[in-house]
């Protein structure tokens, strides 16, 4: 079975295709069979503050506009239609005025954004696959509580595949990313459960649902594009799956707006799994191999970055280095066992940086949040079966 893997915004969409034998020769060239959402902007005179968010079913959009209604305007797989039309105004924004009565008999009034996702139907070139799309866009809105209370499923084939955790601020919907999109294409063979990938919920968080982080093994598919192991991770961002380089799947951050976090709470547990693991070999030829005397750990930290032409995001690969870090929250108090415990952890300056007010005014930070079962997951090293789980985040601003 041959996976194909189109990889546009924070998940994929992925054909399983059977191996058929040729029975004769092509007399023409058949339409596109394809019906995807590939690119997206909000035509003249607005603009997008980061890339387009695009996975299988939904499109997210961050963009920093006092209008409610916009006009997106869509790339298509070759020869696709899209209903309504690309360039169609609509309204992706309500607008509650609320009126608060004081003691002094004045009156306050306060203006509510409520976020309200429009759809849109992809039709192929071939007219025999449609598609839908729920389009949201994101409005000036960095959550600062984070409950892990929320899953939606993304869709494979109409049947639900994994849980994506969300939280919703100023009615608009933010997403976490994970790495279980990259997880599907392993994992397709055993024909998993949301609960068999490495993060999903789990009951009896500090209060309602929490997260649940676990390094899996990704057998022998995983193993031969080089990820023997896969930690269960969360992290304020998008993943688009990268065969060739897996740790750059991870695009860390979502914008940050007009105020600077100072602390980062919240409460964990975790347990380490039987044997720490390391990947060796090289393309061709990976495998892992036991490290005496070394137990896994896990990894929670939030990072501030500032977002440039050069370097739009920060990934797996350089997440720990990159010059563009400006302030980091990690906890490193690390203990084991079936209890809860809590951390707050202060931002810290990084690379000799303080926040830019102009700068932040304009919407040229990102702020991420990232969990991970194992600490050397993006190097694909850790112990089957560690389990972290992780509630209740929440950051304070100044």
């Amino acid at each position: 079975m041959l996976y194909i893997i189109r990889t546009t915004g924070k998940a994929l969409v992925m054909a399983a295709v059977m191996a058929l034998p040729l029975s004769s020769c092509i007399k023409e060239e058949a339409l596109n069979a394809e019906a995807d959402i590939t690119g997206v902007s909000l035509g003249e005179g607005q603009q997008l503050m980061r890339e387009p968010v695009i996975n299988n079913n939904d499109v997210t959009l961050y963009a920093n506009t006092g209008d409610s209604i916009l006009a997106p305007v869509f790339t298509l797989t070759e020869g696709a239609t899209i209903s309504p039309a690309s360039g169609t105004p609509r309204q992706f924004f309500k607008t509650e005025m609320q009126v608060t009565a004081n003691e002094d008999g004045t009156n306050d009034t306060t203006y509510v954004y409520e976020s309200t996702p429009q759809t849109y139907t992809v039709t192929s070139q071939d007219g025999h696959w449609t598609k839908e799309y729920s389009v949201n866009i994101v409005n000036n809105a960095t959550p600062s509580d984070y409950h892990f209370d929320n899953v939606r499923y993304y869709m494979f084939g109409g049947q639900p595949a994994f849980q994506i955790f969300y939280e919703t601020v100023g009615g608009n919907r933010i997403d976490w990313g994970s790495g279980n999109a990259g997880a599907m294409v392993t994992l397709a063979a055993s024909k998993p459960s949301y609960s068999d990938y490495p993060t999903s919920q789990a009951d009896g968080g500090v209060s309602g649902k929490c997260a649940k982080l676990t390094t899996i093994s990704t057998g022998a598919l995983g193993t031969m594009f080089g990820a023997p192991i896969a930690a269960g991770n969360l992290f304020l961002g998008s993943f688009v799956v990268n065969m060739q380089d897996m740790p750059a799947s991870t695009h860390f951050g979502i914008p940050l707006h007009n105020t600077v976090p100072t602390s980062m709470t919240g409460y964990y547990k975790y347990q380490p799994g039987a044997e720490y693991r390391r990947r060796t070999g090289s393309a061709g030829n990976y495998g892992t191999e036991p490290v005496p005397g070394k137990t896994d750990d896990f990894a929670i930290y939030a990072i501030v970055y500032e977002v440039t032409d050069d370097a739009p995001y920060v990934d797996g690969n350089t997440v720990m280095t990159s010059k563009n870090i400006v302030l980091r929250a990690e906890v490193t108090d690390h203990q084991s066992g079936n209890e809860w415990v809590q951390f707050n952890v202060p931002f810290k300056q990084q690379n000799g940086k303080t926040i830019d007010e102009q700068k932040l005014i304009d919407g040229k930070y990102n702020i991420a949040i990232v969990l991970s079962s194992s600490a050397d997951g993006a190097s694909f090293s850790g112990a089957i079966g560690s389990t972290l789980y992780v509630d209740e985040i929440h950051l304070n601003y100044e």
